[in-house]
């Protein structure tokens, strides 16, 4: 039967039937993504270099009685990619959501003083590995007759960070694939996204904090008030409130939704 992928007030859509493949998918954004559409009634392959990472969110997967892949893979390396989804399918059986997470925060320095293979591994992994996964991604969603792609990208560029332009400059690159993307996918009822997040507390975030207020000067409390100050909340956001937006793009109520950029930010961003 095929899922109707809709919701109501309280619950997530009925994604039973749906496979869907997440990078970076063993901790933070990703994982919660992850296993949020397991919730939901999907199978989840997950790609990323964090085997240890992977095996955790895939043994929470399985506990909710969905199958769960954990693919060690690097997506900037084409033929690891080609063969991470090629698995995907021939071990879930189809492909029909593609969330492309996986990403690196890069240096916090200033543009003058980075070397190019710093600026090369950002977007190697941030940009390019998206590109990988898409088009290995694209024939399988065709097949399907049906499809989503999400990009994870950030509200950093729109709102300038200091000191982490490979990483503003890649997240942004996103925002062009998608709209492209989404002219070359339309016909094929595949609707292609992004989604923004904008200061989302955990781990990583702590990390930002902490190098930004080392390069600046400054404490990490001011750092984080300045990062905060454009929220009328004057606060961020969580994973769930990411995973949440993902969701709500993948269901069928999101069908006329492409080519879009989605903030979640608690209000910091408003382009």
């Amino acid at each position: 039967m095929t899922p109707t992928r809709t919701g109501g007030a309280n619950r997530d859509p009925d994604f039973s039937g749906d496979v869907v493949l997440v990078t970076g998918g063993g901790h933070g954004i990703g994982a919660t993504i992850a296993v949020r559409f397991a919730r939901a009634g999907a199978d989840v392959s997950l790609i990323g270099r964090d085997r240890e990472a992977m095996s955790e969110t895939q043994g929470r997967i399985e506990e909710l009685g969905r199958r769960c892949l954990a693919l060690q893979a690097d997506v900037s390396a084409e033929d690891e990619v080609r063969s991470a989804v090629a698995q995907t399918v021939a071990d879930l059986g189809s492909l029909s959501i593609l969330v492309n997470n996986a990403g690196i925060a890069g240096p916090t320095r200033p543009l003058a003083e980075l070397e190019l293979d710093e600026w090369e591994a950002v977007l190697a992994i941030n940009l390019t590995g998206a590109f990988l996964c898409c088009r290995e991604a694209i024939p399988h969603l065709r097949a399907g007759g049906w499809g989503r792609i999400l990009n994870i990208g950030s509200g950093t560029g729109k709102r300038p960070l200091v000191n982490r332009t490979p990483y503003a400059t890649s997240k942004l690159g996103l925002v062009g694939l998608t709209r492209t993307l989404a002219q070359e996918l339309g016909s094929a009822e595949i609707t292609v996204n992004t989604i923004s997040p904008y200061v989302v507390e955990g781990p990583r975030m702590e990390r930002v904090v902490s190098s930004g207020a080392a390069e600046r000067g400054i404490t990490e409390e001011e750092f984080r008030a300045e990062l905060v100050a454009g929220s009328p909340f004057s606060r961020g956001v969580s994973e769930e409130d990411v995973a949440g937006v993902a969701m709500f793009l993948a269901s069928d109520a999101a069908s006329n939704l492409t080519g879009q950029d989605y903030n979640v930010s608690a209000g910091s961003i408003f382009y």
